[in-house]
């Protein structure tokens, strides 16, 4: 059965029509040394110091570009055709806007010392032209030289078939030797994220997020934020809390820590409403521990990416770089209605739509699947009745956690919940299985695409490009992704049309920007943001 499409075409409002005149606020200027990239009419403007270099053009609407640039801000490294994860190409480009060809291949990241540049090439490291070494896993990210430019801080992931492969360990990699050493690893009981580089009072610091579950809202152990020197010694553990931090930057100073927070759901009869007033991006002072949030709620266009003085700095290549004062996500997001094509999907979330005994944190996957095939391949109702947020009758609920037979397979495999109570089937127990760290229920890639394909769907599984993703959906399929999604860690939702201007429409699982929020249908998140590690066509 073809899945049927909206054929709705309308204006795109811009960013300033939906921010109010309170709202409004100068984009950023960035310091001398620092680098980055803003959509404009010719591509992208590679943004060094706040002074314009170049334009770069992107081969499709979908990608960015992404840059670095030298302490003195002499070169500036421009990584083409971004999808997240890795560009097509490198090149820099000098104060005089004078662009030199570096490299063709999966880039993931290019970072300076003086004038060395290094690069990683999917796994292998490159220092002025030479290849030094390999940093083996998925898409090895540099982070930065160490301070006597003998070694590169590096993030490594492991290269496996389900959500583990965006858990981070950070290394140092010799450049003299092409050794990694570990320095902080992630393990079954520590999980660690969002590395970045930063000086602290003139000394090479890493900073990170740590935590013991996979998923955002995994779980009762808190996460904390945390810096350690560039030999890997953490020198600060701050912020404990139950709920989820989405990104941390810390100032050069030492003073202050800004950070993204989500709140998350622990009981569900108070509903998806019950962190309006907490989720955003705060501002810590770390002499009084005292906290101020400066953006209500939590954007999907603009990420956390930086503090000057005691503002953060929010932005996006999409959107551009402003400092986060008094804003609200909701208006910097705005109001966007359909351009290009959007699939008609039913919607279902994997909190408020399925059993009120049920933990859901842990089924986006199988959430996923049954919002690709309901009303489809799965054509008849089987439903619940749940409390949350208002008492609603969910008419496929049952299909994530209850048993059911089609098409010759009965989905009779159980699996605990994320507070591993219960014994649940249906996609639930068919596509999670203790794959994480932590002996925790996570989705298997595979297991994903072989209930997809039992329940009668026609599936490809790949790493597709945008254009591919846009075919799939022009011939009336959905396409589920695997990504980060705002940095994040392992999430799955459903993409169901395109924007003209490069964005995707989603059906996210867990709500608006994953937010847990009730309301995640029909979202448009660009490419950068979810950036996708696998996918499935059905």
């Amino acid at each position: 059965m073809t899945k049927t499409s909206l054929a709705l075409v309308v204006a795109l409002g811009t960013l300033a029509a939906a921010v109010s005149p309170a709202q409004a606020v100068e984009p950023y200027s960035s310091s001398p040394s620092q680098s980055h990239a803003v959509r404009s009419s010719g591509g992208y403007d590679v943004i060094v110091g706040g002074v314009k270099r170049a334009t770069v053009a992107v081969s499709d609407p979908a990608y960015t570009i992404r840059s670095s640039s030298s302490a003195d801000g002499a070169q500036a490294a421009v990584i083409s055709d971004f999808d997240g994860t890795s560009g097509s190409s490198l090149s820099t480009v000098d104060r005089y806007g004078k662009s030199r060809f570096v490299a063709r291949g999966a880039i993931t990241s290019a970072v300076f010392h003086g004038s060395t540049l290094a690069y990683a090439d999917g796994e292998n490291v490159v220092v002025d032209g030479v290849s030094v070494g390999k940093l083996k896993g998925r898409a090895p990210q540099l982070l930065g030289f160490t301070t006597d430019g003998t070694g590169l801080l590096a993030v490594q992931h492991p290269d496996v078939a389900d959500d583990s492969t965006y858990v981070g360990s950070l290394v140092r990699f010799d450049v003299k030797s092409g050794a990694a050493k570990p320095l902080i690893t992630s393990d079954s009981s520590s999980l660690y994220r969002d590395f970045k580089l930063v000086d602290v009072k003139g000394e090479r610091h890493v900073s990170f997020i740590k935590h013991n579950e996979i998923y955002r809202c995994g779980g009762a152990e808190p996460q904390w934020l945390g810096l350690a020197s560039e030999d890997g010694e953490v020198r600060s553990l701050v912020g404990e809390t139950r709920h989820h931090y989405r990104s941390a930057v810390w100032s050069t100073d030492g003073a202050r820590v800004a950070y993204e927070v989500m709140g998350c759901v622990s009981d569900k009869t108070l509903g998806p409403d019950q962190f309006a007033g907490f989720n955003g991006v705060y501002v810590q002072d770390l002499a009084t521990r005292k906290a101020s949030r400066v953006v209500e709620g939590l954007s999907f266009n603009y990420a956390l990416t930086g503090i000057d003085g005691d503002e953060p700095v929010i932005g996006s290549p999409a959107k551009g770089y402003v400092k986060a004062s008094g804003l609200r996500a909701a208006s910097l997001d705005g109001e966007v209605t359909t351009m290009g094509r959007l699939n008609r999907a039913e919607y279902i979330h994997q909190l408020w739509d399925t059993r009120n005994e049920f933990n859901g944190n842990s089924s986006c996957g199988p959430t996923s699947a049954v919002i690709d095939l309901v009303t489809y391949q799965l054509t008849n109702e089987f439903g619940v009745q749940v409390p949350q947020p208002t008492s609603h009758y969910s008419k496929w609920g049952r299909y994530i956690t209850d048993e059911f037979s089609n098409r010759g397979t009965t989905f009779n495999r159980t699996m605990n919940d994320w507070d591993r109570v219960g014994n649940w089937k249906g996609a639930h127990g068919w596509i999670t299985g203790y794959y994480c760290p932590g002996n925790r229920p996570c989705a298997s890639w595979e297991s994903e695409r072989d209930f997809l394909a039992r329940n009668g769907a026609a599936v490809q599984q790949g790493n597709f490009t945008p254009a591919q993703v846009r075919a799939f959906l022009d011939q009336g399929k959905f396409v589920i992704m695997s990504g980060t999604w705002g940095s994040t860690a392992g999430h799955l939702s459903v993409v169901i049309g395109y924007h003209d201007n490069g964005s995707f429409y989603v059906h996210d699982t867990y709500g608006a920007g994953t937010d847990g929020s009730y309301d995640g249908a029909n979202q448009l998140y660009t490419w950068n943001y979810i950036a996708p590690a696998q996918m499935w066509a059905a």
